[in-house]
């Protein structure tokens, strides 16, 4: 699962900070999940029990099992500027894993993010989108939200949306609809953004790097299968994927079946000089 904390801004990690009224408004999205339950726990500095966060209940993912959720939590403007770092930590029992991400405040300015499509969105619903994020906004004087890829050929981009934060400030976003063939391709897609507070267009891109899954069913082990317990375990390893964005699903005589349960650890580093992940799902 992911876990995505933000300050002044409503799924791999990233960390945004802004500032400009009395309160500050930290979010924290969490994504990805299964099973239901987590807890969520807000440090200050790394110190835990000095702030309150609210949880949302968890929902369940449109075309996945996975759950989302979100937690938010209040900071006054003038401990947002002392520079504090404000984290966001996750505990997922069902999968033995703890997950963190930070705001703190930045040097001001405004922040361009993309936002891959998920793989259920690619491969299940086949309905691929991606998302162009513009945070900490003074308002929408100028603003242009411009995409465009690489290949020839015309686009067809959602209108721009503006929603005011907390903190005074606004976050325009901008999605466009891909096909799942150009990003497995690994067509590269790009945003620009235009703003009468910037002294020149910010353009950012994004594709699909590829390394495709290894994928290895590993039997019950030996001593398992001679024990007396009820039921054995079947491991999967998956390794050598990138990006992280990755479903595991198991399934029954080539079919999807609701009845069994599994735990799915998160996407983790394999090797310090090494940028693809691996992963382990327990049936």
């Amino acid at each position: 699962y992911r876990t995505v904390a933000s300050g002044g801004r409503s799924r791999g990690h990233r960390a945004v900070g802004s500032g400009g009224s009395s309160v500050i408004q930290l979010l924290c999205f969490i994504s990805g999940f299964y099973p239901k339950p987590l807890t969520v726990q807000w440090l200050v500095d790394g110190e835990p029990g000095l702030l309150h966060g609210d949880t949302a209940p968890a929902k369940k993912d449109a075309d996945s099992h996975t759950f989302s959720t979100r937690s938010n939590a209040s900071v006054s403007q003038s401990e947002w500027l002392e520079g504090k770092t404000y984290i966001c930590q996750v505990s997922h029992p069902g999968s033995g894993s703890t997950e963190q991400d930070h705001a703190r405040k930045k040097g001001g300015g405004h922040w361009v993010f993309l936002l891959p499509p998920s793989p259920a969105a690619l491969y299940v619903a086949q309905n691929p989108m991606l998302t162009c994020l513009v945070v900490n906004l003074p308002g929408d004087s100028g603003l242009q939200m411009v995409w465009s890829q690489e290949k020839p050929g015309s686009v067809s981009p959602d209108p721009l949306t503006l929603a005011e934060q907390f903190n005074d400030t606004f976050t325009a976003s901008r999605s466009m609809p891909i096909s799942t063939r150009d990003w497995d391709a690994g067509e590269t897609f790009s945003c620009k953004v235009e703003h009468s507070d910037l002294p020149s267009p910010l353009i950012k891109s994004i594709s699909k790097k590829h390394s495709a899954p290894d994928v290895y069913l590993l039997r019950p082990h030996y001593d398992e299968l001679s024990s007396s317990e009820d039921s054995v375990s079947i491991t999967c390893l998956v390794r050598g994927f990138f990006p992280e964005n990755i479903s595991v699903q198991w399934m029954k005589n080539h079919k999807a079946d609701e009845s069994m349960e599994y735990i799915t650890t998160p996407p983790i580093k394999d090797g310090a000089g090494d940028s693809n992940f691996f992963l382990y799902s327990k049936l």
